[in-house]
């Protein structure tokens, strides 16, 4: 921590430790932090390690096919039964 006159030197404070040094004591860190000696450190070589992209295609496809629809059967249930189209008569009781 040199306070004193220095030719074509500034003082400027550590981003880090916020001590006050001389400016060409400091060092330009990784992050762009402006940092003392005790605080540089580099960077971490697993931060630089890309990962190979992955293949997500698959090797063939086929369409959908559309739906298909038939307009006659050509046979009608007639033998399954009758229904029944009359009107109950009577009296209805709605106590419960």
């Amino acid at each position: 921590m040199t306070t004193g006159l220095k030719w074509g030197d500034w003082n400027a404070i550590c981003q880090v430790c916020g001590f006050k040094f001389k400016a060409n004591q400091l060092r330009k860190r990784w992050d762009s932090l402006m940092v003392c000696k005790e605080d540089w450190e580099p960077r971490h070589p697993q931060d630089l390690i890309k990962q190979p992209k992955e293949d997500t295609s698959v090797p063939w496809t086929s369409p959908e096919r559309s739906d298909t629809f038939i307009a006659d059967p050509g046979y009608v249930a007639a033998s399954v039964g009758s229904q029944e189209n009359t009107i109950p008569s009577g009296t209805f009781n709605n106590e419960l």
